[in-house]
């Protein structure tokens, strides 16, 4: 029987892993390789190039998660898209690449399935985002005090009833610390055909490993170390979806000590099949992905999409 040792010499040197039987790159990302195994840069990056090639396991996620949206609309939730909106990323995506892992970077994955995702919790706070910066822009508030003010004012205070209609719209639609926001974000999954290739590989250059590690001094002596990592590629497709809890909104319109300037906000944002609210909506998530981009590093125009 091979040392452990000597099984790692037999996988890497000789390239011998079958990687083709592998179904969940999830748990091949996450939990088959070791520390000892990826050690070196060079086999870092031979594990990634055999990853990224795991067949993923395709199953009709347009017709999963429609199903959870059907379930959700029994429960009294209205589905705001009423059709599916797609956008497609237009830059490499990388979610969960600080998460711990051996590798030293990560990327989120569905834990069963195995393909990238992009969490609703991610998605909601760009998008809440882009609402607050449109606030602050209509409230002609710029310097730094107005909008640590402002944000103070949507994020952790109660909902009163002598606030701005804008600034109520907001609260009711994400929350604050005392109250749960009526929008629910989904998961974003990626529309995904058989045998369609989705990863890339990006390295990240550290030139002042010591520096940064050590506490050491920065100087032009030090080799760069590339680090490699798993990132979504350009041209993948993905499905969102946002819905509105129309039964705690009734619930709220029929209590007497509820304010009664959120209530007309709520009857507002009822109007027209919340046509109004679609708009907007369509419009805080397209300019969130198109503009400012999701997940890491998108200030070097990760995560961005069309």
């Amino acid at each position: 029987m091979r040392s452990f040792k000597e099984l790692l010499e037999h996988i890497y040197n000789k390239n011998n892993i079958d990687f083709s039987k592998c179904q969940n790159l999830s748990l091949a990302l996450n939990k088959f390789i070791k520390k000892e195994i990826v050690e070196q840069t060079k086999e870092k990056s031979k594990f990634l190039n055999a990853i990224k090639k795991v067949p993923k396991v395709i199953i009709d996620f347009k017709n999963r998660i429609s199903l959870q949206v059907e379930s959700l609309k029994k429960q009294g939730y209205i589905n705001i898209f009423e059709s599916d909106l797609k956008l497609k990323t237009s830059s490499r995506l990388v979610i969960g690449l600080g998460s711990e892992h051996v590798l030293e970077t990560s990327l989120t994955l569905h834990h069963i399935f195995g393909i990238p995702y992009i969490p609703s919790s991610a998605l909601k706070g760009v998008v809440r985002m882009v609402s607050f910066w449109e606030i602050a822009q209509n409230l002609n508030k710029k310097i730094e005090k107005e909008l640590e003010e402002l944000q103070e004012q949507l994020y952790d205070k109660e909902i009163s009833n002598n606030e701005d209609k804008e600034i109520l719209k907001h609260k009711l639609l994400f929350g604050t610390q005392s109250f749960k926001g009526l929008l629910v974000f989904l998961d974003a999954y990626p529309l995904i055909q058989e045998n369609q290739e989705i990863f890339e590989l990006d390295i990240m250059n550290v030139h002042y490993k010591s520096y940064y590690t050590q506490n050491g001094i920065p100087g032009d002596w030090e080799s760069p170390t590339p680090i490699t990592f798993l990132t979504v590629k350009e041209g993948v497709e993905f499905c969102f979806y946002v819905l509105f809890d129309e039964h705690r909104a009734n619930l709220l319109l029929g209590n007497e000590d509820f304010s009664q300037n959120a209530k007309n906000v709520l009857k507002d944002l009822k109007q027209n099949n919340f046509y109004q609210l679609k708009n907007d909506l369509i419009r805080w998530v397209e300019k969130a992905l198109k503009e400012f981009g999701v997940g890491a590093k998108t200030r070097l125009g990760y995560g961005i999409f069309n």
